[in-house]
C-alpha cells in the first residue's frame, strides 16, 4: 500500500485521486476490446503460418517464385477485407455477404493449408488447418462482443 506524505501525495509523486494514463486505458477497456485487440493478434499469426504455407504451396504448383507470395496474400487479404466489411456493413444484405466471403476465403485457406500439410499425415494436416479455423471464430465472437455494445 502507498502511504501519503503531508501533503496528500502518495508516495511515488500521485494524489489519491490522480488517475494516471494507465489506469485510464484499463477503465476503458471493455471485453470486447479486449477480444479484438486479442482476436487481432490471432489474425496476425494465423496469417503469418498461412501464408508460409500458401506461398509454399502457390510454388510447387506451377507459380513462379517471384509470384508465389501473391496467392496468399489473395486469399488471406479477402479475409482481412471480408472481416473488415462484416463490422462495417450496415445494410444486413451487405453484412451477409461479407460473411459470405468471409467463410469462403477462410475455406480456401484451409484447403491450401491442408494440401501443404498432406504430405506429412494427418497431425501435420490438424495442424495447419487450425489457425484460419481459429481466426474465423475468433473474428465470429469479436463481431457478436462489438455488436453487443
Amino acid at each position: 500500500m502507498l502511504g501519503t506524505s503531508a501533503g496528500g501525495q502518495a508516495h511515488g509523486g500521485h494524489t489519491s485521486q490522480e488517475v494516471t494514463p494507465a489506469m485510464n486505458i484499463v477503465s476503458r477497456a471493455t471485453p470486447a476490446k479486449l477480444t479484438a485487440a486479442a482476436s487481432t493478434a490471432v489474425t496476425g499469426l494465423s496469417f503469418w503460418m498461412s501464408f508460409t504455407a500458401l506461398s509454399d504451396l502457390a510454388h510447387r504448383n506451377g507459380i513462379t517464385e517471384s509470384q508465389a507470395p501473391a496467392f496468399p496474400l489473395i486469399v488471406d487479404g479477402l479475409t482481412i477485407v471480408s472481416t473488415i466489411a462484416v463490422y462495417a456493413a450496415e445494410k444486413k444484405a451487405a453484412r451477409v455477404y461479407a460473411w459470405a466471403l468471409l467463410i469462403l476465403g477462410t475455406a480456401v485457406s484451409v484447403v491450401g493449408n491442408a494440401a501443404h500439410a498432406s504430405g506429412h499425415g494427418p497431425v501435420a494436416v490438424a495442424i495447419a488447418v487450425i489457425p484460419p479455423v481459429v481466426q474465423l471464430a475468433s473474428i465470429h465472437l469479436t463481431m457478436t462482443l462489438l455488436s453487443q455494445e
